[in-house]
């Protein structure tokens, strides 16, 4: 449908131009968005699909168009006194696969941390109708007034926001069949394992190290946890709470935008990183070939557990920065020190590939690089993208002793939880 200006039968007036203005139905884009998922294998099972077909993405979003609402974004709701984004909906991808990994079913009692809008509440309230339950948490007065708000426009009547720390949980509520957090943290946040009903699982997207972050969904195994499903994903961390993910930005000193993920974990001097960019640089190349559509996840993954300080985020430009993405590059720290990813184009029998290529800054920028190359080389020796995805065990308290026994590949240290990465070598 379409409005159309055109001339007056009397041909003494001026000719108007012709404009055609689109009616955009926001139907027709809620089906278009949940086909799209459809099409590429994020949502699977019917429940999910019925949800997002049912669901206007827009209703949960005042002030933005209805476009965008829609589009494969992540869509910012609330900024700090920095400037900061402590707040957003999701890029709808995210929450399909969250949801596909949750496997919430009807008659569920389900406790989601991070409210937001109150999007992913409706959702779930869908799925698991009928007979179930949805309590929505977050730490801002604010944000859980619109997500109460938005729900009951919605005419959600099973899904209720709450003012809470979601790693505390609620447990007035519980037991839970399912938990889901739809923010990072950087480790297990044990106070919510004892909310979870038997045969319950929770869904949580945790950093490895740096701002490698990977989304978690955790059963019971005896006195441990396994993973029934584990995709890429990164989050706005917890905050205001008892297992807040802090991190600290660190701008690059210099021309550009280039700023640096750091976390309390890793081992840094901030102060020498803000103008290492600007000494001099080390660039070596490993021979290892990446062809189109060649995934970085495992690479990253392997790099985060085999350096001390994991990878960081290191986005943005600035001349002379030459990073293996558009947005930035990952980058290794040592100290004052740091190796971004870079890369080169090159073309062989096998069609064109990029060789992954690694730039040292810093004092021992050097060495970093050199470590990084070697590692990268490992990696690929050892089956590399064609390896078999590996596995996640996890335990918390006295049981992460127990995950040492089956010799897994990495064990990851946290203060509250052990992470095991079983990953089959080549062979």
């Amino acid at each position: 449908m379409s409005t159309r200006k055109s001339a007056s039968a009397d041909s003494s007036l001026p000719r108007m131009e012709t404009t055609v203005t689109p009616v955009i139905d926001p139907n027709q884009l809620r089906e278009a968005l949940a086909q799209r998922l459809v099409d590429s294998g994020h949502l699977r099972s019917q429940a999910a699909i019925d949800a997002f077909r049912t669901t206007d993405r827009h209703a949960f979003l005042p002030g933005v168009d209805l476009e965008s609402a829609y589009k494969e974004d992540a869509v910012p709701i609330k900024h700090d006194e920095h400037g900061e984004m402590i707040s957003c909906i999701s890029a709808p991808s995210i929450v399909a696969t969250q949801l596909e990994q949750l496997g919430a079913q009807p008659g569920h009692k389900v406790l989601e941390a991070g409210a937001a809008t109150g999007y992913n509440a409706a959702l779930l309230g869908k799925i698991v109708s009928p007979g179930g339950q949805v309590w929505t948490l977050d730490v801002d007065q604010d944000l859980v007034a619109g997500a109460s708000q938005h729900l009951a426009e919605a005419g959600v009547d099973n899904a209720t926001a709450v003012m809470a720390d979601g790693a505390a949980g609620l447990p007035e509520h519980a037991p839970y069949d399912r938990i889901i957090f739809t923010v990072g943290a950087g480790d297990v946040p044990v106070k919510i394992l004892d909310q979870l009903a038997p045969g319950g699982r929770l869904v949580l997207p945790m950093r490895i190290r740096g701002s490698i972050s990977r989304s978690f969904a955790f059963e019971r195994d005896g006195d441990t946890w396994k993973t029934v499903s584990c995709e890429m994903a990164t989050f706005i961390p917890l905050r205001k709470g008892v297992c807040d993910d802090v991190y600290t930005l660190v701008p690059m000193a210099g021309e550009g935008n280039v700023r640096l993920e750091t976390f309390s974990e890793q081992d840094v001097d901030r102060d020498a990183l803000r103008t290492v960019l600007d000494q001099q640089q080390t660039k070596l190349y490993t021979e290892v070939k990446f062809r189109q559509g060649s995934a970085w996840e495992w690479l990253y993954l392997y790099l985060a557990c085999v350096l001390p300080n994991g990878l960081s985020r290191l986005p943005g430009q600035r001349p002379g920065f030459t990073p293996h993405f558009g947005w930035g590059s990952m980058a290794a720290l040592d100290g004052g020190s740091l190796a971004y990813l870079t890369i080169r184009e090159g073309e062989d029998e096998k069609g064109r590939y990029w060789e992954v290529g690694v730039i040292g800054h810093g004092e021992g920028g050097a060495d970093l690089a050199e470590r990084v190359v070697s590692e990268i080389r490992a990696w690929d020796a050892t089956g590399g993208n064609d390896a078999p995805e590996p596995g996640f065990r996890m335990a918390v308290a006295d049981s992460r002793d127990r995950l040492t026994a089956d010799d897994p590949r990495f064990v990851v240290d946290k203060p509250y939880s052990r992470l095991a990465v079983d990953w089959a070598r080549k062979g």
